[in-house]
């Protein structure tokens, strides 16, 4: 083996087991860390999942009264989360940590798949993974209680499968109908995890498909076949279809969940036209989150020297990369993991690049030092925003084990009983008190009708709980006992930094 060849494995050696004990030494950290609001919702669901099929098409999300069932994406990875932690005891917030790193692992091997697919040889697969596990964005939300890696690895999968449908001469019908299946439900299951994920890889799929078809139209050839795959593709979408309107349904029978169906949703989803050319998109997004702009030089080089096979691949990698910043641009704007759904495209990208270059004869050899300059530097600009010191960095807040919510939330749970509801006010719609304390939540939502107060939901609790007893109110400014009286007789106050913590004495239920 090559020296060259040789340094490269020890280097993607390093940054596997660097990655690995990363992951595994924060999985039993509370959700207390990035983006708590997110990844307690996505625990809260799985932690009220009821059992059957009903329990999974109709799981709860306790956090807005009752109804309690307010779905967003299709809970697949709530459910595999709720499993192990059933299975093997481990807490839900430890076994969704799991599920979504052993899904964030498993997005390298279809990755690496499409890599050498496209003619690209094994140095770039190394450099992918080089990359990949020296990434920031994976380095940190793959270990979030988080869907995104459950949806990419799905999205990368009915990729692979495509492609491998694609590029295929079949030597039986089931051979490629075996092929077919895998990917009508390798996509369905990537959309109805996370649509803003694999939209744009079923979009380029479709495009891919309707050259192919006109080719196969003209020469009459393989009609069949591109005749199930569009219908594949088509199945896949309807799915979807079938599932935000099953969702959006649901969400309508809670007084707040209907400002939460995707029709409401829609500006907040794809954002304004002015901001796809904001420098807040391509400073703060591409360059401060992703990739430093000197990652284009390799890219550029790439092409250059690139063959139609590698050429395409490079490019469809581009697309993927940037097409969801420019379609759900508000949502990336907002949320640092969302990109977590479009960067592995972009890494593919800089590792064909640099992979094709350093395995050219033809390049000079001051080209191929440049090129490893340019990763040098592109890895230490990744593990230089990962280890900054600054109080929200990844490494940082990646170390904490406490938080004022999830103390409230471990008084909650030891001391009001578990089928009382808590009331929340002054922290919007966040799932994460309901979530620490394991109760179900009325949290006043801020962008609740601006006549209704904590006030009204005091003097009337049953409106939104359902008849369900209130165990504890949590509130950012104080609350009168005048106020509280009518839903919550005080048993104990407390306050903890901001927070003010009411428990409630429980109801005594008359004697028959």
């Amino acid at each position: 083996m090559p020296k060259q060849i040789r340094w490269i494995w020890v280097l993607v050696t390093a940054a596997a087991l660097f990655a690995i004990f990363f992951w595994l030494s924060t999985l039993q950290q509370p959700l207390i860390d990035q983006h708590e609001f997110r990844q307690t919702q996505t625990a809260l669901g799985a932690l009220f999942m009821q059992p059957g099929l009903e329990g999974l098409l109709n799981y709860q999300t306790p956090v807005l009264g009752s109804p309690w069932s307010i779905p967003f994406e299709f809970p697949l990875f709530q459910w595999l989360s709720l499993q192990l932690a059933s299975l093997t005891g481990m807490h839900l917030s430890t076994s969704g940590r799991l599920i979504s790193v052993l899904f964030g692992v498993g997005c390298l091997w279809p990755a690496s798949r499409l890599i050498r697919r496209a003619g690209l040889g094994i140095r770039a697969v190394a450099l992918l993974i080089i990359l990949y596990c020296t990434s920031s964005i994976y380095l940190y939300w793959n270990r979030a209680f988080l869907i995104e890696s459950t949806a990419l690895f799905f999205t990368l999968l009915s990729l692979d499968v495509y492609s491998q449908i694609r590029n295929k001469e079949f030597s039986s019908v089931r051979e490629f109908s075996s092929l077919n299946a895998g990917l009508v439900i390798s996509l369905s299951i990537a959309l109805l995890i996370k649509a803003t994920t694999a939209l744009p890889a079923l979009v380029l799929m479709a495009i891919d498909w309707a050259w192919q078809s006109r080719t196969a139209l003209r020469q009459r050839e393989k009609l069949l076949q591109a005749m199930l795959v569009g219908g594949g593709l088509i199945v896949a979408f309807t799915l979807l279809y079938s599932w935000t309107h099953h969702s959006d349904a649901l969400k309508q029978l809670n007084p707040f969940g209907a400002q939460l169906t995707s029709s409401a949703l829609k500006a907040w989803n794809f954002g304004t036209p002015v901001q796809r050319v904001q420098p807040e998109l391509w400073l703060k997004v591409v360059s401060g989150r992703m990739l430093a702009p000197i990652a284009a030089i390799p890219i550029i080089m790439g092409l250059r020297i690139s063959s139609n096979q590698t050429g395409t691949f490079l490019l469809a990698c581009l697309i993927l990369a940037f097409a969801p910043l420019l379609t759900f641009t508000n949502l990336h704007i907002i949320h640092n993991y969302y990109q977590a759904a479009n960067h592995i495209f972009l890494l593919m990208a800089v590792a064909g690049s640099a992979a094709a270059i350093l395995d050219s004869r033809s390049q000079k050899k001051i080209e191929r030092i440049s090129i490893i300059a340019f990763l040098t530097i592109l890895i230490l600009a990744n593990l230089s925003v990962f280890f900054t010191l600054s109080g929200s960095g990844y490494w940082l807040v990646s170390q904490q084990q406490n938080s004022p919510k999830l103390t409230i939330g471990e008084i909650i749970q030891s001391q009001t009983p578990s089928t009382s509801v808590i009331l929340v006010f002054g922290d919007d719609w966040s799932s994460a008190f309901a979530y620490h304390s394991q109760r179900r939540a009325f949290t006043l939502p801020g962008w609740a009708p601006s006549g209704l107060s904590p006030r009204d939901i005091l003097l009337d609790p049953d409106l939104h709980l359902g008849g369900q007893p209130v165990g504890a109110v949590v509130s950012l400014k104080p609350i009168s006992e005048a106020d509280l009286l009518p839903s919550c007789k005080i048993a104990e106050q407390s306050k903890i930094e901001e927070w003010h913590l009411y428990l409630c004495k429980p109801l005594i239920t008359p004697q028959t």
